[in-house]
């Protein structure tokens, strides 16, 4: 994804067979903005997402000019999570062996991953539903601004699998062991006031004025001369990749490629779809 040149004509991985761009991509000076498109689906998280963000990101690790990455949903919500209509992970072949469906199933993971490695300030702009993994991508952002209609969920659980992606450790590095076991045991919706107070948003704003408040924290943030940000950035990256419970996320591929060979996973994600449908 060239952030430099217009869209080709030709479909690239952020647009995929279905044509229209999953995400929308621009740099304006110093700052890129990266905007979750598909609000006919809650911007719900599919390959193709998840593409156009890796192709973003591998250009972003090569722009020491851009300080800041700016991720934000279009529509109601800044993202439903997971696509359960289609899949998160890559289509497998059908004579893909075990290496393969785990190296596929750790795709999200990576990106996390990579999210926290470019050298720009990522600041995430949460509104509306913000749902399992798209409460990860938030999470691996270093600044997190939500607006007051703002609602968190983890429903991994619910749906009959682990929380994968490293979700456990990014959230106990951000909200504390307490906080996460609750969230993510309960699958209970968390609402914007706990969010503020436990840290998982810094900043509370009307929904009005949300654009203004992501506004005004990239002008503080470009006040700042591009090196001692670009050296702050990469030192608290540094510092959060330390966080020992990270460690423990090397698994997390295995166990939800196991989970979705279950008979309990299925039938959880019946219950769960037909409840989210009222």
């Amino acid at each position: 994804m060239d952030l430099s040149q217009p869209s080709p004509d030709e479909p690239t991985a952020a647009e995929g067979a279905a044509g229209a761009p999953p995400v929308r991509a621009e740099v304006d000076g110093r700052v890129a903005r990266l905007t979750l498109d598909r609000p006919e689906r809650l911007n719900a998280l599919d390959d193709r997402v998840r593409l156009a963000i890796r192709d973003l990101l591998d250009e972003l690790e090569e722009r020491p000019d851009v300080s800041v990455l700016v991720l934000a949903g279009a529509g109601r919500a800044f993202s439903a999570g997971a696509d359960l209509k289609a899949t998160s992970y890559p289509p497998p072949a059908t004579d893909d062996d075990w290496v393969t469906r785990r190296h596929a199933t750790g795709t999200w993971q990576r990106l996390l991953d990579q999210l926290g490695r470019i050298p720009q300030v990522t600041v995430a702009a949460l509104h509306g539903h913000v749902i399992g993994g798209a409460a990860l991508l938030a999470a691996a952002c270093d600044i997190r601004i939500g607006a007051d209609d703002t609602r968190l969920r983890i429903p991994e659980l619910a749906i009959g699998i682990p929380l994968t992606w490293a979700g456990v450790p990014l959230l106990i590095r951000e909200v504390g062991l307490p906080v996460a076991r609750d969230w993510v045991m309960t699958c209970r919706p968390v609402e914007a006031d706990e969010l503020l107070r436990t840290g998982y948003v810094t900043r509370l704003v009307p929904v009005a004025d949300l654009d203004a408040a992501v506004d005004a924290c990239v002008a503080e943030l470009l006040v700042a001369p591009p090196g001692p940000l670009a050296m702050t950035r990469a030192m608290t990256a540094a510092i959060g990749r330390a966080t020992p419970a990270l460690a423990t996320a090397w698994a997390d591929a295995d166990h939800q490629r196991w989970s979705f060979t279950e008979d309990e996973y299925r039938e959880a994600v019946r219950r769960y779809v037909e409840g989210v449908r009222g």
